[in-house]
């Protein structure tokens, strides 16, 4: 039987009639954008069927309605198309995953840290053992350690006893000991030595950065990134966690996944700094709850249902070697506390770096995403939510929305007497599709010239080719197909807009409620976090109405404030119990039990600053 052949990839793999393209193209490796994760959902896993030695199967009337009128020129849905025989398949620019540019940069509000970390290098020397009075190496060592630090009678497990003879007996005079807590041995090394090194995760839905840090010194020795390969079981966390319930071997899978990320990522930052992975005594982890479960392979069913209970909160401190991380054998990886179910560890330490539990005046903190986690407050109280802003702010339901990688339009002018369009792409490429940011800037701009109107519908009476009535209603065309890397036209629908409404009115109507149930105080900064959040200008936050305060307070990019948090945590074991008391303080607020959500999510749904919003009144 012929294979069937992923173009450009040229990559093989047999037909067995039973798996469609989508999932034998996972099989093979081949980047397809799938951000339902195979729901039949996203339409975005958009391949060309070449050739093939037999009939193809007919459209489905889903694949005809998303198609349209590219079924004539060969373009079939991954997730639709079953073949039982040869093929040759081309995977288009569109459809290809590309490489995200993944935010790493620290808050700009750097939040001062003392160098207290759990572990701490013990060196000394071990008298030899005398025929006279034969004692153990262990006996032998533990006894000089006490001598010298008044250390009595630490653990140390079998891993290091298996390394201690030769630890003792390698030529240079003396041994380093890597001491945690002062009650446990966790690492051993002939001869003196006294750098020891860490390394933080910020674990994300999408994305996963890695900071490799020399804990002496508080130094940022590397920082090292790639995209979440559970992605390819579903964009979202949702997504996965039914993957889990519908996937006997679903949990396991999603865990392997990330463990064998980390073990990458940690293995190509002891390379850049040029360290023995082995020598990594800590690591402190931190991600939204769903992430923290696939990780530590908790069940997380319950998380998609109501209440959306977590299997635990407190934050959880295991061996390395339990979780499969590839750093010393005895070394420990602390998971920092989560509040609830849509609200993680990632937020805590967001709060955790930009010192908003310490601030005297409350701060608007927002992390935009799918799930926009919110918190407002400050010293004296913090409430949280998440809001169920779904993926628009990622490029999700979005015609031409993609993730923020190269050839992604990232902002947007438009010229209000012309109606001319200008657009800046990431890494300066032809055109792809829009990321977060420049579906907000165009939105935006296309409010402020007038095409855009106050409910969100499209104005009509303009005349101008870029106007024109396509498959969802109106759309607006940004980037003409002799422009752009597909030769298809880029446009923002009227689908799109509406899915960015039901986005934008979640975050505003999550923030107002938090602000309302603290006491309607007045506030001066909005804090944004994520990649979305700091890509975003401002103004163009502002124009879409966004969040609320916009007029008054000053909006600020905090960086990745979740990863610097997780660094802090790492470099400070204060800070580890600063995040706990943080998780406790925090006052969870569900948005689902909230009527008064659902009010503000109605009313939120208005584009204020439209031409034509006055009129309405």
């Amino acid at each position: 039987m012929s294979p069937i052949i992923f173009h450009p990839f040229e990559k093989e793999i047999e037909p067995d009639g039973d798996l469609d393209l989508l999932r034998l193209a996972r099989k093979a490796g081949i980047p397809l954008e799938a951000p339902c994760g195979g729901k039949r959902i996203c339409g975005k896993c958009r391949v060309i069927v070449e050739s093939s030695d037999g009939p193809l199967p007919p459209p489905s009337e889903r694949e005809a309605e998303v198609l349209g009128g590219l079924i004539k020129k060969g373009y079939r849905l991954a997730c639709e198309t079953v073949l039982t025989r040869g093929a040759s398949v081309v995977v288009p620019e569109e459809s290809r995953t590309g490489r995200q540019v993944i935010l790493t940069s620290d808050t700009r509000h750097p939040y001062p840290v003392r160098l207290r970390p759990h572990v701490s290098p013990c060196f000394v020397e071990v008298p030899e053992p005398s025929i006279d009075a034969v004692l153990a190496d262990r006996e032998r060592f533990l006894m000089a350690l006490e001598k010298a630090y008044g250390i009595r009678s630490p653990e140390i497990d079998l891993f290091l006893l298996r390394q201690l003879p030769q630890a003792l007996r390698s030529g240079p005079k003396g041994v380093t000991a890597a001491i945690y807590d002062g009650e446990e041995i966790i690492g051993l090394w002939p001869g003196r030595e006294e750098r020891l090194y860490g390394v933080a995760f910020d674990v994300g839905t999408t994305t996963v950065v890695a900071f490799l840090m020399d804990m002496a010194t508080g130094e940022k020795l590397a920082v090292t990134h790639a995209m979440n390969p559970q992605i390819a079981m579903g964009d979202d966390v949702v997504t996965r966690i039914s993957f889990c319930g519908e996937d006997p071997g679903g949990l396991e899978k999603l865990r392997r996944e990330i463990v064998s990320c980390l073990n990458n990522l940690i293995a190509e930052a002891t390379d850049q700094a040029g360290i023995d992975p082995r020598r990594i005594m800590e690591a402190t982890v931190v991600g939204n709850t769903a992430m923290h479960h696939f990780l530590a392979g908790l069940d997380p069913g319950y998380l998609a249902l109501a209440p959306y209970p977590p299997v635990l909160q407190e934050g959880q401190t295991c061996k390395a070697r339990d979780l499969g991380l590839r750093i010393g054998a005895s070394a420990y990886v602390h998971l920092l506390p989560i509040k609830a179910g849509f609200v993680g560890s990632d937020t805590v330490a967001c709060i955790l770096a930009t010192g908003l539990h310490k601030r005297k005046t409350p701060a608007l903190l927002i992390d935009l995403g799918t799930n926009g986690e919110i918190v407002f407050g400050n010293r004296d109280r913090m409430l949280c939510c998440s809001t169920a802003a779904g993926p628009a702010f990622e490029g999700g339901h979005i015609r031409w929305g993609m993730r923020a990688s190269p050839g992604a339009i990232e902002r947007i002018r438009i010229d209000p007497d012309t109606l001319d369009v200008l657009w800046e792409t990431i890494d300066r490429e032809k055109p792809l599709g829009l990321c977060g940011s420049g579906i907000i800037s165009a939105a935006a701009e296309m409010i402020r010239s007038g095409i855009i109107l106050s409910r969100g519908n499209m104005n009509d009476a303009l005349r101008t080719p870029r106007l024109r009535e396509g498959e969802d209603g109106w759309e607006f065309v940004l980037a003409w197909g002799s422009e752009t890397a597909t030769g298809q036209d880029i446009v923002l629908t009227q689908k799109d807009v509406a899915e960015l409404q039901m986005a934008k009115s979640a975050v505003y109507a999550g923030a107002s409620v938090l602000i309302e149930q603290y006491g309607d105080v007045p506030f001066s900064q909005i804090l944004l976090a994520g990649a979305c959040g700091n890509y975003v200008d401002p103004r163009d936050a502002c124009a879409i109405d966004l969040f609320p305060g916009c007029l008054t307070a000053k909006v600020v990019g905090v960086g990745n404030a979740a990863g610097h948090g997780a660094c802090l945590a790492l470099l400070d074991r204060n800070k580890s119990k600063e995040a706990e008391r943080i998780a406790r303080k925090a006052e969870y607020v569900e948005l689902a039990a909230a009527g008064r959500f659902q009010e503000l999510f109605v009313s939120s749904m208005w584009f204020t600053k439209a031409w034509d919003f006055e009129d309405d009144f």
